[in-house]
């Protein structure tokens, strides 16, 4: 039985391969991005099983208007694939008031507004399936992407709390963690704030460490993303690529060893008796 994808941010990267990857399906698409000519091929290739909707996810009217068309195209939204989302490259002090503000409405409260405008066709149908990006900065942080980072704990945080809430609907919820992969994140994605120079060092040490790593393929990504989905029983956490899995692992692996230095210190703050 085919399934309707309802995907935000499908113009480059990770939406463009859900997209492109589903079309080899029986499933029908609802592709968004802020430009339809960006994804207007999808629908030529596809007319009757491909939707497109002009979608920017901090205009809500235009969020309720593509959650309209889509019911009304295909009669239902089973999986929301929150994608949308960009990058913010700098330190904390570097930061505009303007530049945190945009990163926190697009990568936390656009997710937001695109999860709140679909829930109702969800829990009439009582079944779905929310796939929330958030990132190997989710659970871990570098230096020069603490804004970035602090919106992805937030997606993390909430998918978690919604998880359950929504559980007895019959929604699923889970929380996909990519590591690094060659997408447009790090090049023309990424936003940077105006650099210090008493930061100079370690923006370099940050530039050299990403310039190291080993790019993974996003098709082998959302391939991957694609097979959990269609699993009898998915996951809440899904870290994707080996430096998401073992680099997510190690980091807990290091939590529970400062929890335990910390621990006979940290207990002992009941009333005395």
């Amino acid at each position: 039985m085919s399934k309707v994808w309802f995907i935000t941010g499908t113009s480059s990267g990770f939406g463009r391969q859900f997209v492109e990857q589903l079309l080899a399906t029986e499933d029908k698409i609802v592709a968004t991005a802020r430009s339809l000519e960006a994804i207007a091929d999808f629908k030529e290739r596809a007319p009757e099983r491909v939707h497109i909707a002009a979608l920017d996810v901090t205009n809500k009217e235009q969020i309720q208007s593509a959650v309209d068309e889509a019911v009304k195209a295909f009669g239902s939204i089973d999986i929301v694939v929150n994608n949308a989302g960009y990058g913010l490259s700098g330190m904390l002090e570097e930061y505009t008031d303007e530049q945190m503000k945009e990163q926190w409405e697009v990568n936390v409260f656009g997710v937001l507004n695109v999860i709140r405008a679909t829930l109702p066709v969800l829990k009439k149908q009582r079944s779905g399936h929310y796939i929330n990006f958030s990132s190997i900065l989710g659970v871990m942080t570098v230096p020069s992407l603490s804004l970035y980072s602090a919106t992805k704990f937030a997606v993390e945080g909430f998918s978690e709390a919604m998880a359950a809430e929504l559980a007895g609907f019959g929604i699923k919820t889970t929380i996909v963690e990519p590591g690094v992969f060659a997408t447009d994140f790090s090049g023309r994605s990424m936003r940077r704030a105006e650099p210090r120079e008493e930061y100079a060092a370690v923006h370099e040490a940050v530039a050299q460490s990403f310039a190291e790593l080993k790019a993974g393929d996003p098709a082998k990504a959302v391939k991957a993303v694609m097979e959990m989905v269609n699993s009898a029983n998915p996951p809440l956490h899904f870290p994707v690529g080996p430096d998401a899995s073992y680099g997510i692992r190690d980091t807990f692996a290091k939590r529970i060893e400062e929890i335990a230095a910390w621990e006979k210190l940290a207990v002992d703050t009941a009333f005395d008796s």
